[in-house]
């Protein structure tokens, strides 16, 4: 499957896998924006989902080295979304 992504940014970074073998991709954060209520982190990345896929982000192990963690515990992206991943 061929999944299109554009990079908003040139501080954005294209997703790549830590180690062969991996399931998943590593996305870098480019951007923060601290609020009164939560810490949004902006990826500078715009993805085309191919249109009846979607395409999951969950926290990786490694982010228990660290107090974060995803808000709902889990992100969807739509194949029709086709802003900022953040």
């Amino acid at each position: 499957m061929k999944v299109n992504i554009k990079k908003l940014n040139k501080n954005a970074v294209i997703p790549q896998y830590a180690k062969p073998g991996d399931a998943g991709m590593d996305i870098t954060a480019t951007s923060v924006n601290v609020t009164d209520n939560y810490i949004e982190y902006g990826t500078g990345l715009a993805f085309e989902v191919p249109k009846g896929y979607v395409m999951l982000i969950f926290p990786r192990s490694s982010v228990s080295k660290y107090d974060l963690f995803l808000a709902n515990a889990v992100g969807v992206l739509d194949s029709s979304y086709r802003g900022e991943l953040k």
